[in-house]
């Protein structure tokens, strides 16, 4: 009788195993649309994966390597791809039997005694026990598979997470090198505008011993001094909390552990092609990751549908027992047996497991749709702002060139007592204006050309 039901059962497995499994379902078209070009395509050169060596700096090339060693969001990263990867070996073990042990052993004694004044009689034995016991599930409808194919997907993703970090930090590292090199420059101009403050306020001075020169002109020429002054702490703060920045990016936590010499802002990138939007799809890792989370809950929504059917189990165990060790493995009784389960009544909980894991996969998809049009926007953006502050900077460029003539002609008729000497001062603040502004929006340009690479998404080697 027992082997008949075992026999049934297996044959039932067999049946079911030739049944189609559940697989996911087609997505749903995404809800952005991806325009068939950019708005602004002029660049010529081609991309390169590793674009911050364009700047031919070693310096740069050497912070990069060392903040991809040390980051501290890049060993975040790789701690989840071992825990991804584990989750995808501890997934891989569903589709093999369970097997178990246990081995034990008690010795019982026992003491009687009838009458007073008599001995006790004692009794004593020893008893092993042991049993070997395994089993297996079958999947039939493809649950362990779906769970799998779930958790290789997640796997995936965290690998572009890591790139997409790597590519975010490389930029990082490059932008706030390109800061601290303007700070730099922008603090000697300041030194040099000061000093030559300091020379102007010396010779105001001494025109008004001579006579020549107002108490006036002298008192705004030290406003002048006192202002270029004023700015020299908020360079010097400025530059101490982008090393700061950049010791933290590179995995340090004093700013005196780094050595940076370069004092001289690079030529900006060169500008590279952009291609086409839908090539996002493919160059950015950002978007890739996305997408591999929502094949990963499309995977989750079929292991869930399957785990509603009824299930396929096969169990066998071995007993032993003896009272002598050397003999537990001669006595023994073996069982094979067989079960389907399935459920009858669970107050709707697989239902609306089904129903969660839908809306984790729509959250997915629009995460994935969002991600793409980010990606267009922040391409537009780059574009836009590479052009408008090329023509800002030829403009600024123009008008610092307007100020020199100014200035010049300022100085003429203040000489000659044709006008005040707050005319030929307010050119000189303008000027001295302007110089600093030039280094910030150059280094800004180099920025945005940083951040084109970084929108186009070219991920690093690693």
């Amino acid at each position: 009788m027992m082997r008949s039901v075992f026999l049934i059962i297996l044959a039932t497995m067999v049946i079911f195993s030739g049944c189609k499994t559940f697989e996911p379902e087609p997505v749903t078209p995404l809800s952005v649309t991806i325009p068939d070009r950019f708005s602004i395509d002029k660049g010529s050169s081609e991309a390169i994966e590793s674009w911050w060596m364009s700047f031919g700096s070693d310096e740069l090339n050497s912070l990069i390597q060392d903040a991809v060693d040390n980051n501290f969001d890049l060993k975040i990263y790789k701690a989840k791809i071992a825990q991804a990867k584990a989750n995808v070996e501890k997934q891989g073990a569903s589709f093999f039997p369970d097997l178990g042990f246990s081995l034990g052993g008690q010795k019982k004694a026992t003491q009687v005694k009838k009458t007073y004044g008599k001995s006790a009689a004692y009794d004593g034995s020893h008893s092993w026990d042991g049993s070997l016991s395994g089993s297996y599930t079958a999947d039939v409808w493809g649950e362990a598979q779906a769970g799998k194919q779930s958790r290789v997907l997640d796997l995936e993703a965290a690998g572009q997470d890591l790139r997409n970090a790597t590519h975010e930090l490389t930029a990082d590292i490059a932008e706030t090198w390109i800061d601290i090199i303007a700070v730099r420059n922008k603090k000697s101009i300041l030194d040099q505008q000061i000093n030559i403050n300091k020379t102007l306020l010396k010779l105001q001075k001494l025109r008004f011993a001579n006579g020549k020169a107002k108490a006036l002109d002298v008192s705004q020429q030290r406003e002048a001094l006192a202002e270029a002054s004023s700015q020299v702490p908020l360079l010097e703060k400025q530059e101490r909390l982008l090393l700061n920045t950049l010791a933290f990016l590179s995995g340090k936590t004093a700013a005196d552990q780094l050595q940076l010499d370069t004092q001289t802002l690079p030529d900006p990138l060169p500008l590279p092609r952009v291609g086409i939007p839908s090539a996002l799809l493919e160059n950015r890792p950002d978007i890739k990751a996305a997408g591999m989370r929502l094949s990963s809950a499309q995977w989750e929504i079929a292991a869930a549908k399957a785990d509603v059917l009824p299930s396929f189990k096969l169990t066998a165990q071995a007993l032993f027992s003896s009272g002598k060790l050397d003999l537990l493995f001669q006595n023994w009784v073996a069982t094979l047996a067989g079960s389907i389960a399935g459920p009858i009544f669970d107050g709707g909980l697989k239902k609306a497991e089904i129903e969660r894991v839908k809306a984790a996969a729509q959250e997915q998809l629009n995460l994935y749709a969002r991600s793409v049009a980010k990606a267009i926007i922040e391409v537009e953006d780059s574009l836009v702002s590479i052009q408008k502050q090329e023509d800002y900077i030829r403009l600024l460029e123009e008008e610092l060139d307007v100020v020199r003539l100014t200035l010049k002609e300022a100085r003429v008729q203040y000489e000659n007592g044709q006008s005040s000497y707050l005319s030929y001062l307010i050119a000189w603040t303008s000027i001295e204006r302007l110089e600093r502004q030039l280094i910030g929006e150059r280094a800004s340009l180099i920025k945005d050309r940083i951040a084109l690479y970084r929108a186009l998404g070219w991920k690093p080697v690693l």
